[in-house]
């Protein structure tokens, strides 16, 4: 049985780079002064800082620059940001980068316009009922970040990571252009592709009431980034490879897959505690838990999820029992996260020792089990071995 479901995107794509000379209209559609948040001097070797400026001039808007971002943003950051933003009374946000510019652009959209602290609005404490227009030039196909609405920030002090999710920072527009992830290491580029990956799949396995078409969708998803991330990774410039993924990734998790879906994800939630704790790369995590927690939710209900996502996104020949398919599927997505992505599968070589599980595993989980329910509601014994079998 379907759910009802409206879906309004709300971000304008700009795709390929052609598309670059619309960016200077756009910013001045919502006002004369622009807030410019980037990471990176790639930014200004790839010709972005330039074009920026050059649309300054162009379309007559001041520009404010803000460059202080780092992986798993830290909330300090956005603080910093938002005052900044709001002191020179900026009316539109242009983030470029990659996940953790562009969440943070989304927190300091929202923030901007609040007089109150920021975790305090990550947490919820202070409601966000409008943002700052924030357009995205993304240089890494991952999160997906530039068509959704959800931020992930970091607050290092209290060792919490949360999502700060509102209708109102999803992007007016973004600019895709692959080129731009040409630059982008072999290592970011694995990781960014295990992120899309992961989303999919979560969703895959959020629910088992969905649309045959979204089943197919999703599928095709899995099979692009499993054909085209190794690709990336051995040919940089390789066009094709790097524009499949910079369109796979927002599709992955821009909210159309799962407005059918009552979709609550684990992977991720278990995974940010761990960055929160140990400030590891997201998509590095990502690869080491989905197939230790994918093989934890075998069982008479999920098998016949495997059994689908085995035969039409991995191939798998379908005379095998539900068993063998289940357990052929994750070794495959163990195959291609430790082997051809090359990303580490055991928490020990990264330092992690286990130590902190127990207390992790408390903050993910109520009386009943794991607070986001996701497709087994798990208890705190399950994340604590879970997270064991990734030592």
């Amino acid at each position: 049985m379907f759910q009802d479901f409206i879906y309004d995107i709300g971000t304008k794509v700009y795709f390929g780079p052609e598309m670059l000379c619309h960016l200077g209209e756009e910013i001045k559609k919502y006002g004369d002064k622009v807030f410019f948040l980037y990471k990176g001097s790639y930014t200004k070797t790839m010709g972005i800082y330039d074009l920026v400026m050059q649309a300054a001039e162009t379309y007559d808007f001041e520009v404010v620059e803000f460059s202080k971002v780092q992986p798993n943003p830290r909330h300090t950051d956005v603080q910093e940001g938002a005052d900044l933003c709001r002191e020179k009374g900026c009316k539109v946000i242009l983030a470029v980068g990659g996940g953790s510019a562009i969440d943070s652009a989304k927190a300091i959209a929202s923030a901007a316009l609040l007089d109150a602290p920021v975790w305090d609005i990550v947490m919820g404490k202070v409601p966000v009922t409008e943002s700052l227009p924030l357009i995205t030039i993304p240089t890494v196909a991952a999160t997906g970040s530039e068509m959704n609405g959800g931020a992930v920030i970091s607050n290092l002090e209290t060792r919490d990571k949360q999502s700060l999710r509102r209708p109102s920072q999803r992007p007016r527009a973004t600019f895709l252009n692959p080129q731009y992830t040409y630059s982008v290491s072999k290592y970011q580029t694995a990781c960014g592709s295990v992120d899309i990956l992961c989303h999919t799949i979560e969703t895959y396995f959020s629910s088992d009431n969905c649309m045959y078409m979204l089943d197919t969708f999703m599928e095709g998803l899995v099979r692009t980034v499993l054909k085209y991330a190794p690709v990336a990774c051995r040919e940089p410039d390789n066009d094709e490879a790097r524009a499949n993924l910079m369109w796979a990734a927002p599709w992955a998790i821009n909210d159309f897959l799962r407005y059918d879906k009552e979709c609550n994800w684990t992977i991720h939630p278990i995974e940010h505690e761990i960055s929160a704790y140990y400030d590891i790369t997201h998509g590095l995590g990502l690869a080491i838990i989905m197939p230790r927690y994918l093989r934890h939710i075998i069982d008479e209900k999920s098998l016949k999820r495997f059994r689908r996502l085995g035969i039409h996104a991995l191939g798998i020949d379908d005379r095998l029992e539900d068993e063998a398919i289940a357990q052929e599927t994750i070794r495959r997505i163990e195959s291609f996260c430790w082997d051809e992505m090359e990303l580490e599968s055991h928490f020990l070589a990264l330092g992690i020792d286990g130590r902190d599980f127990d207390e992790i595993a408390g903050k993910l989980t109520e009386e009943d089990g794991f607070r986001y329910g996701g497709y087994r509601r798990l208890s705190k014994e399950d994340i604590v071995s879970i997270l064991k079998e990734c030592l």
